[in-house]
């Protein structure tokens, strides 16, 4: 498989279990132009995000970039009839529902789209599976090569339905950094000591460490108490520096969406020889009403989702790498503030 193939099925993962927003750059043998739809709706508060754009038009480095699709009508509906519009907010192409709007378990809901050339796409109606409450997230250190610490979750799965689960994870830590150290440049590029008053200890947020997709289905063990790594959380010389805090997302999946997400994994696990099957075409649940036969990439997911927390201190880490310090304020680095978030303890 391709690397340019890869890389795009890891940038679909990457924003479909994450709510961060990042370009997929789709490389096709043709010139043509691809809708992408990017998001998922749960029953957690919002706002939940959809982005969407067209594949960029391949064969010459000059030929189109990716391009957002701004002033589309999106809207999601559920069984009943209810409605529920995304406007166009924060980046170009990106349409957030009400803040208040999550979605009911249970409930099915479709995807509506229409672009602002005219162009219609409707999802298949997914219905939102309840999905079990977590008992317990259980914390191991890592004794592979890499240093950091595994999150297990515990939870008792129904023995009267087949499911499917979608993990995800993200994280909060303490940022000690010493901005009076701070060393600038001069015209001939010398370093100069120019010290900085603020700030030396910041609380950064992150999603989503390393991208893995991580999903299980209950075919082998259903109705059993199951135990299974829903994430690793590596140590980068800064996480552990003091206390992590990390927030495990349990989510629900249907039939489809699961085996959707396992045709994206195994396409990842291609290593690109001779001997591999060729990549199969990953279609997922969107669909043009005027051109039912229109390829369109990405999948919308509605799912039952719950979280649980996790403090880990940097003494519960076995061979924590050396702290790395950051000479510098601390807000220089992405997702981070200086206010305690009021959930720390």
């Amino acid at each position: 498989m391709s690397t340019t193939y890869k890389l795009l099925i890891l940038c679909i993962i990457a924003f479909t279990i994450s709510a961060c927003i990042d370009e997929l750059n789709i490389n096709t043998s043709e010139k043509r132009n691809i809708l992408v739809v990017e998001g998922a709706i749960n029953t957690l508060p919002g706002p939940h995000r959809i982005l969407l754009s067209k594949s960029a038009k391949y064969g010459s480095i000059l030929d189109d970039a990716i391009k957002k699709e701004t002033n589309a009508m999106v809207w999601i509906r559920d069984e009943d009839g209810e409605q529920v519009f995304l406007y166009e907010k924060g980046k170009v192409g990106t349409y957030e529902t009400p803040a208040e709007f999550r979605a009911v378990a249970g409930k099915k809901y479709t995807l509506f789209i229409t672009l602002a050339n005219g162009e219609r796409y409707v999802s298949t109606p997914e219905r939102i599976v309840p999905v079990p409450p977590l008992d317990s997230i259980l914390v191991e250190t890592s004794l592979a090569f890499n240093s950091g610490i595994e999150l297990y979750a515990r939870w008792k799965d129904p023995a009267d339905t087949d499911n499917f689960y979608l993990w995800e994870s993200e994280g909060i830590y303490i940022l000690n950094s010493r901005p009076d150290l701070f060393v600038s440049r001069d015209f001939f590029g010398n370093p100069v000591p120019a010290p900085k008053d603020c700030c030396s200890k910041c609380y950064v947020f992150e999603n989503d460490f390393n991208n893995e997709l991580r999903i299980f289905k209950d075919n082998l063990t259903n109705g059993n108490v199951q135990t299974e790594l829903v994430a690793f959380i590596p140590d980068n010389g800064r996480r552990f520096s003091e206390r992590y805090m990390a927030v495990v997302k349990h989510s629900s999946l249907t039939k489809e969406a699961y085996q959707f997400f396992d045709l994206l994994k195994n396409q990842l696990s291609i290593e690109g020889d001779i001997f591999d099957p060729p990549p199969a075409t990953i279609r997922g649940n969107m669909i043009n009403l005027d051109k039912p036969d229109e390829e369109v990439i990405g999948y919308f997911r509605a799912s039952d989702t719950v979280t649980d927390t996790v403090f880990v201190s940097r003494n519960e880490i076995a061979n924590p790498l050396n702290l790395d310090v950051l000479n510098d304020d601390c807000r220089v680095i992405k997702n981070s503030t200086t206010e305690k978030p009021p959930f720390w303890r």
